[in-house]
């Protein structure tokens, strides 16, 4: 079991030394209680559902089925926007709505990769919507404008403007001018249906 330390500021510290000596506890066992006490205090998620329980609008096994419907609606959602993309035969590059896509660089541990996107079409096709359950994405758009879509907020991005997109977040992407360019980085890499770089090799 892999142990970490918490630090701690100094006054809490001191607090910490103070109490052990009139309570005959150890600092371990105090901050162990104290962050049983933090543990204990319920989530936005387990609120929602304790109202929504309480007033009869749902029971619990209700928001279990919903629940799981949601997660088995994510991951088809993730098999559907790969059934979209297609390979081009004549180059190494895929389609992804009015994307065209492909790997500009994969690092030589294979770790990083990074995506050369831009709009094939004024058709304003999305890309998604898809979710990567353990890759952190970073889209930077190069010129035009991009409409991202994530979860249920919409966001306008423009030239030079970038984008975090954490683990499990849906998101999908379309390109709304015919000089659309971005390039975006997959840590660890997601796409393995896209054509293959040699590691490290450059764009």
């Amino acid at each position: 079991m892999r142990i970490q330390h918490l630090v701690l500021d100094e006054d809490v510290h001191e607090a910490l030394k103070a109490r052990k000596k009139k309570t005959s506890t150890t600092v371990k066992e105090i901050g162990n209680s104290a962050l049983r006490a933090a543990l204990s205090i319920p989530t936005k998620e387990e609120l929602v559902v304790q109202k929504l329980v309480e007033t009869g609008k749902m029971t619990r096994e209700d928001y279990e089925v919903a629940k799981a419907a949601a997660i088995k609606e994510v991951k088809a959602a993730h098999k559907r926007a790969a059934e979209v993309a297609s390979p081009q035969t004549d180059s190494e590059t895929w389609v992804m709505g009015s994307w065209e896509v492909r790997e500009a660089y994969l690092s030589p541990d294979g770790r990083v990769q990074m995506l050369d996107m831009w709009a094939r079409d004024t058709q304003k096709v999305a890309m998604g919507p898809i979710a990567h359950d353990e890759s952190d994405v970073w889209a930077t758009v190069i010129q035009g404008k991009v409409l991202l879509e994530i979860g249920s907020e919409s966001r306008l991005l423009s030239s030079h403007e970038a984008l975090h997109i954490t683990p499990g977040t849906v998101h999908a992407a379309t390109p709304l001018t015919r000089a659309t360019r971005a390039v975006v980085l997959v840590v660890p890499p997601t796409h393995p249906e896209l054509p293959r770089k040699k590691a490290g090799a450059r764009c």
